[in-house]
């Protein structure tokens, strides 16, 4: 979520709805006890709290079937070297399992480098052909070379083996924040960072500004290590969630993403106060039983 200037968009009753004022926009999704998307609620049964104080809601609509663009971000460093044809396997299915019709892909790889392995493209057999070579140019920031004074060690990078936090942001700053419609991140790793020069927080923030969902798949490690918290922290505040290894069952996760970007609100808010930037918290609720808002925790309140 960002502030934007709402010029245009389609109100709750069908027609335009214009504004000249800086409002919050939240794009959610509303599902049942059996994950199925709602989708006939009315302004009136939502209610947004903007750091726990209840907001009127200037203006809700639906965005439906919009294109997409999917980020996957391929952890290959050390501590998933066994696991990396099982990675580009799954990158693959669930592009093809996902993709439509003016939807796009790209695709990215963290070891010490992060590297572009597929640039965009709505091209599935450009994806299976790119992905069955190596990891291209270098993307994003370079991180600084530690060169050893002992002979013989070769130099290592100064942002460790698997800088998974560089990469998150790097992609929501360089591939999807300057585009439109529905954007999303996929994560395949372990979760665990090593040397990143950005936090998890920086990660989260950066999806944030880039309008982008973040979901994650947890792999085992290479290095005996199973609980990741700052991988579920910045998953959550994304508005996604993280899925164990499929093992090739591959419905849960496409139906997950699937409900989440195919079928949402957008709902618009004023917020209380216009100063520096801040992160604020936000919750979202509907009024009716039994049904789960699905939406990032938090946004920043840009400087005007």
């Amino acid at each position: 979520m960002a502030w934007v200037l709402a010029t245009q968009s389609l109100a709750q009753n069908g027609p335009a709805f214009r504004s000249n004022v800086e409002i919050v926009v939240v794009p959610l999704t509303v599902v049942d006890a059996n994950g199925v998307a709602v989708g006939n609620l009315t302004r009136d049964e939502f209610h947004v709290y903007d750091n726990d104080v209840r907001r009127p809601i200037e203006n809700l609509w639906a965005d439906n079937d919009l294109p997409l663009t999917l980020g996957v971000i391929i952890d290959t460093s050390e501590s998933q070297k066994d696991q990396i044809s099982e990675h580009r396997q799954t990158a693959i299915e669930l592009l093809e399992r996902i993709l439509r019709s003016g939807d796009r892909a790209f695709v990215i790889s963290v070891d010490e480098d992060i590297k572009l392995w597929v640039d965009l493209t709505e091209a599935i057999a450009d994806l299976r052909k790119q992905m069955a070579g190596s990891p291209g140019d270098l993307f994003g920031e370079p991180c600084a070379i530690q060169r050893s004074s002992a002979p013989g060690l070769r130099p290592t990078s100064a942002c460790g083996s698997s800088p998974l936090w560089d990469a998150i942001y790097d992609a929501a700053r360089l591939r999807l924040h300057s585009l439109t419609g529905n954007k999303a991140m996929l994560v395949l790793t372990d979760g665990f960072d090593t040397g990143s020069t950005h936090s998890w927080r920086q990660a989260a923030d950066a999806a944030s500004r880039a309008d982008a969902v973040v979901y994650a798949i947890q792999y085992r490690s290479g290095f005996g290590g199973s609980f990741a918290p700052d991988l579920y922290r910045l998953v959550a505040e994304a508005g996604g969630t993280w899925f164990r290894a499929p093992g090739g069952e591959y419905g849960r996760i496409v139906s997950r993403i699937e409900t989440d970007l195919r079928h949402r609100y957008v709902l618009g808010f004023r917020p209380e106060r216009l100063s520096a930037k801040i992160r604020h918290d936000i919750r979202v609720e509907v009024t009716r039983p039994d049904l789960t808002v699905r939406a990032r925790r938090t946004y920043l309140q840009e400087p005007r």
